[in-house]
């Protein structure tokens, strides 16, 4: 799958799955007005303040979810929960029924305990600002645009509706756990241009023009408003389409390699712990072997950057050979891995990296090698809002291990997607 599709794309395909397939709460919010007409009733007596229904949920949270959860409190207090919690209790008059969820939201995610949460978005405005953003260390960079504004591919997002785009990028991220620092990265990009959540935060407007401010590569700043709507994908370009992409980029295949002679190397792509159905892991293997056999090839490339993960089983083979290579000293093996390096694809990277010899190279991984798993989830008893929890810790490395750090550190940034620049593979054959 295009990184474009998997990542850049902001989730949206995955928002737009989940509009159409996914079973919402039955009733979400009615229950509300019934239960506030039952207790402001008829009888000459006056009733006193009305009850908000939302406590029942606030109380399950407190109370519940902490006998469901593997810990909740794993990693930031009880305490620190509840008086969270009082808080909201105390707003609740003021906030409307969507803010409120995505407050709980928040509060959920500032236990830091992955796969803990609410899908918020199953309940906002579906509508999209026809625009896609990547959040690189130096800043929001356009990735996918409507085609009245190709110009803008590559360009640096400098503010949203006014306020610095980085700011909104943070407020929408604050909605997910996070067991390190590039976790929030990529969930933000994924939903900021969602414009009815947005919106809840206080930024742009699910039916007005929203403006935009942008950054160029020639240096110069355009604003451009957007009105947020359904998302048409045949009126959008990408900078797939630049014809510049880097080797990383150049198939969406689970797993490739390609002999790259201008560097010396046998390049091996792993983007998916999953099997291809025309084209085994041991073809694979036997067919690098005979390149490693018949060509000059003094590296052998692994690359994970794109790997989320799936069956961490099925690359021993692949792992097995490497370790091979390395020990014989037919070729010297690296690794990089990336913030889209999760689940199966760490356990996989982690066994590379254990080979003697390997080097690492790339980012520091938004996956953690230590995590919470075997999600479950619970309806909350008012709203039914589904919340998820995780039932089970895994433990791949010792101590916290929230996420796997290279050797040599090379943060991607704008050339390294939008000049098709292969710095970290040039960066490997030059030492």
């Amino acid at each position: 799958m295009r990184i474009a599709n998997n990542v850049v794309k902001n989730g949206q395909k995955c928002l737009n799955y989940l509009r159409d397939n996914v079973k919402k709460p039955p009733s979400l919010f009615i229950g509300a007005g019934i239960l506030l007409l039952v207790c402001c009733g008829g009888g000459e007596e006056q009733a006193g303040p009305a009850v908000s229904p939302w406590l029942e949920d606030i109380a399950w949270i407190q109370d519940s979810l902490p006998e469901l959860h593997y810990d909740l409190f794993m990693y930031v207090p009880r305490d620190s929960l509840i008086a969270r919690l009082d808080r909201l209790r105390s707003d609740l008059d003021s906030m409307t029924d969507m803010e409120i969820v995505m407050k709980l939201t928040e509060i959920l995610a500032a236990q830091r305990c992955s796969h803990t949460g609410i899908a918020f978005w199953e309940n906002c405005d579906m509508r999209v600002y026809p625009l896609s953003i990547m959040w690189l260390n130096t800043g929001l960079y356009v990735t996918m645009i409507h085609r009245d504004h190709e110009e803008l591919l590559g360009s640096r997002l400098l503010s949203y509706d006014g306020r610095p785009g980085e700011e909104a990028a943070a407020a929408i991220s604050r909605l997910f756990p996070a067991v390190n620092s590039v976790q929030p990265r990529t969930r933000a990009e994924n939903l900021m241009m969602l414009a009815g959540c947005m919106e809840v935060l206080g930024y742009g407007s699910s039916t007005e023009e929203v403006p935009f401010q942008f950054l160029t590569a020639g240096g110069d700043t355009v604003e451009v408003d957007f009105t947020a709507g359904d998302m048409d994908y045949s009126a959008m370009v990408d900078f797939h389409n630049s014809g510049s992409l880097p080797i990383w980029l150049n198939s969406d295949a689970c797993y490739w390699y390609r002999y790259l002679p201008q560097y010396d190397a046998l390049y091996y792509a792993y983007n998916s712990c999953s099997l291809m159905e025309d084209y085994g892991i041991e073809e694979l293997v036997e067919d690098m072997d005979d390149e490693l056999e018949d060509k000059d090839i003094r590296h052998v490339i692994v690359d994970l950057r794109r790997n989320s993960g799936g069956n961490s089983l099925l690359a021993y083979p692949v792992i097995q050979w490497l370790g091979e290579v390395s020990a014989q000293g037919r070729a010297e093996v690296s690794l990089i891995i990336g913030r889209w390096t999760y689940s199966s694809g760490i356990l996989n990277a982690l066994d590379i990296a254990a080979i003697p010899g390997v080097t690492v190279y790339g980012d520091s991984t938004g996956g953690a090698p230590n995590h919470l798993g075997e999600v479950r989830s619970a309806a909350l008893p008012f709203s039914g809002l589904p919340v998820s929890y995780p039932t089970k810790y895994f433990q791949a490395v010792e101590g916290e291990g929230r996420t796997m750090v290279p050797d040599v550190v090379v943060p991607l940034d704008p050339g390294m997607l939008f000049s098709g620049e292969n710095r970290i593979i040039e960066l490997i054959v030059d030492e």
